[in-house]
């Protein structure tokens, strides 16, 4: 998301819901979060990376490789999402979507919803971005907060200024998976989700996403699901051509 960050780019889209515009972009992180999965790209995890005071760096270090690794042999999938957002701020609007998620490797995605009822066309497929751990020490500055309970979090700060001043990633010890995000932006609004995974053939694969999107303007409540996996099948590269 130049824009929105080097962090995670979604595809933006407006909405029109009776006359009035709905910014659609920070909900679309979370359409992010929706089509992720955690894949080899044939490279490995930089160490280039911070701990704070009382954090093992080796530990994290470990742990950051160990996430570069999950879901080595997975290369496609599709599966059902619904996404129910209901904000909470004026125009008080609570639509429902259902349709397909796509990802193809190396970072390919797209969501493309069945019906928009209410919904600008624009709005009906989206092209969504998300920056694989492979690539964090790249495109952020990383340090590792805090390891407590079986979970380690991240602070990802981005290499080059843009509207987010931060990103937290809480990961699982065990797994290697991400919890959850929160995305906090410089002008004070914020994205913050959680997920959960299913174990799949031997894939970790998002169940169910949870959150909370609070921008200038809007407030919302979203929640999202994802059943019916298809691994490894054939998607054609036009799914994922933007139009």
């Amino acid at each position: 998301m130049r824009s929105l960050v080097t962090a995670l780019r979604a595809a933006a889209a407006v909405v029109a819901f009776s006359g009035s515009a709905l910014a659609f972009s920070a909900i679309a992180l979370v359409l992010s979060a929706t089509a992720l999965a955690f894949s080899a790209t044939g490279s490995s995890a930089s160490s280039g990376i911070a701990a704070a005071p009382g954090v093992n760096l080796r530990d994290a270090e470990s742990l950051l490789h160990r996430m570069v690794d999950v879901n080595m042999k997975l290369h496609t999938y599709t599966a059902n999402v619904t996404l129910d957002i209901k904000m909470t701020s004026f125009p008080f609007l609570s639509p429902e979507l259902t349709g397909i998620v796509y990802f193809k490797q190396p970072n390919k995605r797209a969501v493309v919803f069945d019906t928009v009822p209410a919904l600008a066309e624009q709005a009906k497929k989206v092209y969504p971005k998300i920056d694989e751990p492979v690539d964090w020490e790249r495109i952020y500055l990383i340090t590792a907060m805090s390891d407590a309970d079986g979970t380690t979090l991240f602070r990802l700060i981005p290499r080059k200024n843009g509207r987010v001043e931060h990103l937290d990633v809480n990961v699982d010890d065990a797994t290697a998976t991400i919890k959850s995000y929160t995305w906090t932006y410089k002008d004070s609004g914020f994205v913050t989700f959680d997920q959960t995974f299913a174990l799949i053939d031997g894939n970790y694969l998002p169940k169910k996403l949870s959150g909370h999107v609070e921008q200038a303007g809007y407030k919302a409540n979203v929640t999202s699901a994802l059943s019916n996996y298809k691994l490894n099948v054939a998607i054609a590269d036009s799914v994922f051509v933007e139009k």
